[in-house]
């Protein structure tokens, strides 16, 4: 593997964030050192003591660093802690911490082709595996006869005999026929202990195990940290060991539930304990676009890897299915820019048979359409 070494006489932590993320645009080994064949770079002294203030823009290493890890922090947070990125004063459709990255390598001689235009990725949350299985006898029963004293005839059918409103792998099946280049990645809530936001089916219901199996049967599966684990001691290795034990495989991926603590130190020094390699939360809960600067996959520690989603339904609420549309077609062109997948987000439930179980939820009817048609333009065929 081709090495570059960037001239510094005693490279710091920073440093080798540095290096990790310009060897993630760059796809080589790269490092700081002193020696004879070191490439100079307009050192700011930034790395040496990092922090929120922007450096200069010249200096690209260290403006990687602090467009990659810092500046998400400098936005105002929401209830749940989380920046909003709709509150940015800079733009987010483009992949502005790897472009940069890019133009550096460039600038340094190296030879760095992104012209690949890979197809897209949906990154689909299962928050409600069921609407009606999998909750328990209590809740099974005390909803049944709810419906039946409603007058909700349809949900008392539907608890008896299904097909559960939410539940969404004959959706997922036939797409995978239709279109075969785009990938699958899901990701299942099975709280230990549920949060104040945390629904959905019990971890340890046969239904639930069951359901599970016939899905990975065809597709992967990662974990979808609840909102609560973060709360607990030991949660997050409790809900590691949930979904182990019905998957029979290592856990490797991981995508916060309500994206809450996404991208935090704690968080990967978490996962990074528990063996995990790649979280998939790196991205705006309630705006589309790059929150770190990144299109593609980028390590933040030795076997370790953030993985970018630029968008996710619940950003295009109230949009139509043409506006919707052309905003993934840009963003799909922002990531093909760098040679990156655009990888987007969405709700399993939303697929099923009759979302509308869900009272009082979101019509997510415009963005089923607009993907449908983004889907039926792309290029990637």
């Amino acid at each position: 593997m081709m090495r570059v070494v960037l001239r510094h006489a005693s490279p710091g932590e920073a440093h080798h964030q540095a290096a990790m993320l310009l060897g993630s645009a760059w796809g080589c080994e790269v490092c700081f050192g002193d020696e004879s064949s070191a490439c100079d770079w307009p050192d700011s002294g930034w790395l040496d003591s990092p922090g929120v203030r922007e450096p200069k823009t010249s200096d690209v290493p260290a403006w990687t660093v602090w467009r990659t890890f810092y500046w998400a922090s400098t936005l105002p947070e929401d209830e749940h802690g989380r920046p909003t990125g709709s509150k940015a004063d800079r733009k987010l459709d483009v992949p502005e911490a790897e472009l940069r990255a890019l133009d550096f390598g460039r600038e340094l001689g190296l030879n760095l082709d992104r012209s690949a235009r890979p197809a897209p990725a949906l990154v689909v949350d299962i928050d409600h595996l069921f609407a009606y299985r999998g909750r328990g006898a209590t809740s099974y029963w005390g909803g049944l006869l709810r419906d039946f004293f409603r007058g909700d005839f349809q949900g008392v059918t539907e608890r008896m005999w299904g097909p559960d409103p939410f539940y969404s792998l004959p959706f997922w099946s036939e797409f995978a026929q239709r279109h075969p280049q785009v990938s699958l990645q899901f990701f299942a809530l099975l709280a230990a202990k549920k949060g104040p936001y945390d629904r959905g089916v019990r971890w340890s219901s046969p239904q639930t195990a069951e359901a599970l199996r016939r899905l990975m049967l065809r597709f992967d599966l990662g974990l979808h940290l609840s909102y609560g684990s973060h709360d607990r001691p030991g949660g997050y290795r409790d809900e590691v060991k949930n979904l182990e034990s019905i998957s029979g495989r290592h856990v490797v991926r991981q995508r916060s539930h309500f994206l809450r603590k996404a991208s935090t130190p704690a968080l990967v020094h978490a996962l990074c304990d528990l063996g995990i390699s790649e979280d998939w939360s790196d991205e705006f809960a309630d705006a589309s676009g790059f929150r770190s600067g990144w299109a593609s996959a980028y390590s933040v520690r030795s076997g370790f890897v953030q993985v970018p989603v630029a968008i996710m339904d619940q950003n295009v609420l109230g949009e139509g299915p043409r506006a919707i549309a052309d905003r993934l077609h840009a963003l799909q062109a922002a990531a093909w820019s760098v040679g990156a997948p655009l990888r987007i987000g969405t709700h399993w439930r939303i697929f099923g048979p009759r979302p509308d179980a869900e009272r009082n939820a979101p019509d997510f009817a415009a963005w089923r359409a607009g993907l449908a048609l983004w889907l039926s333009e792309g290029d990637w065929k």
